[in-house]
């Protein structure tokens, strides 16, 4: 049979049968996943290597009419911008293929409005579930009508409320204390936090930090400097902002990577060397935190493990599964990364 045989036609179940030389139940069986026990695993390789050599594509209008999965996820991000949503959608995307789902992007710009529009928008696709990446303004609000329709919908990178939503998030207690414990060990006694404002994941941090220093007697030795963006421009200003402080902090601790880069600019403009005169840390440990100078000491939130418990979740969700209520708000263990911006007290 020549190669492009179908190339001129749309591929059916039909198709593949006729070029495995088997029935189009038995290919329909393979490619829904049922009665499998039916089936040898010889001729389960062989229709899913003839579908894929054909070009075989599922039509998820079609099954959504017939009641079935559709095998597609929606992603409403709340930025697609920031470099950690970035990683964090490539790596969601890649796990849910191996899955046999793929990914909607639809892209809210931190607005809660926009993100209503898009939930709706993506009705039009069938999907089996949402993820919602980042919190939003008014997030409960939204949140209830993405919700409705009794769709499945699973946070991710969001802030702790509200506490009935399904979610996966870092542990941002366990990453700010880690970052925190190093600086202190290193004899850091006046420290500063960039806050880079309403985010659900920046609020944990600066709440963390301040609870840190009270317990650690250092208070009234430690500042918080409000961003004015939640940005490297935000991070640039915060950190001129600290040079008129007196006496200076000894260690600035910006609450993401993003903020942080802006605060190692500032630094460099300033002829303030990193980390002999003042150490600078951030927190997700973004690619790019390993190439700036100095390389940057930070927290690292495990994508690929945050992604995977993701998708385990709001695949039993949509399966129906019965999954202990614990197991609906997960917090996953970040790990310290110690670069060179960070070093002993001067």
């Amino acid at each position: 049979m020549p190669n492009n045989y179908f190339s001129d036609k749309v591929i059916t179940i039909k198709d593949i049968a006729t070029a495995v030389g088997v029935s189009t139940s038995t290919v329909s069986r393979v490619l829904n996943g049922t009665k499998m026990d039916l089936i040898s695993e010889k001729t389960r390789e062989k229709v899913l290597k003839v579908a894929a050599e054909l070009g075989y594509t599922s039509n998820p209008l079609a099954r959504a009419l017939k009641g079935k999965q559709t095998y597609l996820l929606g992603l409403i991000v709340r930025e697609i911008a920031d470099p950690f949503f970035t990683s964090l959608i490539s790596h969601l995307s890649t796990q849910a293929e191996r899955l046999g789902y793929h990914i909607v992007l639809a892209h809210a710009r931190s607005d809660t409005q926009e993100a209503i529009q898009m939930s709706t928008a993506l009705d039009t696709r069938h999907l089996d579930g949402i993820f919602v990446l980042g919190d939003l303004h008014d997030d409960e609000t939204a949140l209830r009508k993405i919700l409705q329709g009794n769709r499945v919908v699973v946070a991710m990178c969001h802030g702790p409320n509200p506490e009935w939503i399904p979610k996966v998030n870092i542990d941002n207690r366990v990453g700010v204390t880690l970052l925190l414990d190093y600086l202190y060990s290193l004899g850091h006694r006046r420290l500063a936090f960039i806050d880079g404002g309403w985010l659900g994941d920046i609020r944990e941090r600066l709440v963390v930090f301040k609870e840190y220093v009270k317990s650690h007697a250092i208070d009234q030795f430690a500042q918080i400097i409000k961003a004015p963006n939640n940005d490297a421009a935000g991070g640039y200003e915060a950190l001129k902002e600290i040079f008129r402080l007196s006496p200076r902090p000894t260690a600035v601790f910006a609450a993401d990577d993003v903020m942080a880069f802006g605060a190692l600019k500032a630094a460099a403009d300033s002829l303030i060397r990193v980390p002999e005169d003042l150490s600078i840390v951030g927190f997700d440990d973004i690619e790019f935190t390993q190439y700036t100078s100095p390389s940057l000491t930070t927290i690292r939130q495990p994508i690929e493990e945050m992604t995977r418990h993701a998708l385990s979740l709001i695949t039993d969700l949509i399966e129906k599964k019965n999954i202990p209520s614990e197991m609906t708000s997960i917090r996953i263990s970040p790990e310290l990364i110690i670069r060179q911006s960070s070093g002993p007290v001067p």
